[in-house]
């Protein structure tokens, strides 16, 4: 992907503002719903205030702008591994990160730092690096040999997607099959984004991360990798504490 306007870093930060905007529904916007709940049910009718339905649009608002970041996370995992020098590194660096974040997430999801119920995106794309790892070792194995390079692929694939079942991580299986397909298109150009399209079962508005990946460059950009990785658990906390101030 040449001539577009988005490097790596741009396409990240792109996603960085996507699931800032999710997580403002996921957790500001909800406190602000509590007051409404009775019983723990959020209970909505003709007598709601206007209050509570401008909050729930906002809500919904936020939940179709935050769709775009995990595609764009998924695709962006597949060209760092594609690039990396170190393969193994990579994915031992996504699941140390995806540990490190797990108390701020389950923090910011369940107001609990011990929660098993369901565990951060990092995990997920660890698996998704764990699958790709499984796809390409299987390549360079079997290379002359079609449908035995074909079926082992297969079983990678449902390997990684059956550890990212058992991890329970966000988006769970779908995740490290998105991340498979992209990478078994990789020499397709702009085509190779088809890969995503499982996502569309989670989100049918996972497809706004299309024009922005469609801008992709194909070059890494300007800008610190180590954004991503300290972001995601520190923003966890913050829109732990602004939930529990909002919550009184």
């Amino acid at each position: 992907m040449r001539n577009g306007l988005l490097s790596s870093f741009g396409l990240k930060r792109v996603a960085v503002a996507s699931m800032v905007i999710d997580h403002i529904g996921s957790f500001l916007i909800r406190a602000l719903m509590d007051p409404y709940r009775v019983d723990g049910r959020l209970v909505v009718n003709q007598d709601s205030p206007a209050a509570l339905r401008q909050l729930m649009i906002g809500r919904e608002l936020c939940d179709i702008l935050g769709a775009v970041a995990f595609p764009i996370f998924c695709f962006l995992v597949v060209e760092g591994f594609l690039h990396t020098r170190d393969r193994l590194r990579y994915g031992r660096q996504m699941l140390w990160f995806a540990l490190l974040s797990e108390i701020p997430y389950n923090l910011a999801h369940y107001q609990s730092a011990v929660s098993l119920r369901l565990q951060n995106v990092m995990f997920t794309l660890a698996c998704a690096i764990l699958t790709l790892l499984l796809i390409s070792k299987t390549e360079e194995r079997w290379r002359e040999q079609k449908a035995v390079r074909w079926a082992m692929t297969a079983a990678s694939i449902a390997a990684g997607m059956a550890m990212a079942y058992i991890i329970r991580g966000e988006y769970v299986f779908m995740g490290p099959l998105a991340a498979a397909l992209v990478y078994l298109l990789r020499n397709k150009g702009r085509l190779r984004i088809a890969g995503l399209a499982p996502l569309l079962v989670v989100s049918p508005w996972t497809a706004l991360a299309v024009p922005f990946l469609l801008l992709y460059n194909g070059e890494r950009g300007r800008g610190s990798k180590w954004f991503f990785y300290l972001f995601y658990p520190a923003h966890f906390l913050v829109f732990a504490a602004l939930a529990m101030v909002i919550g009184g």
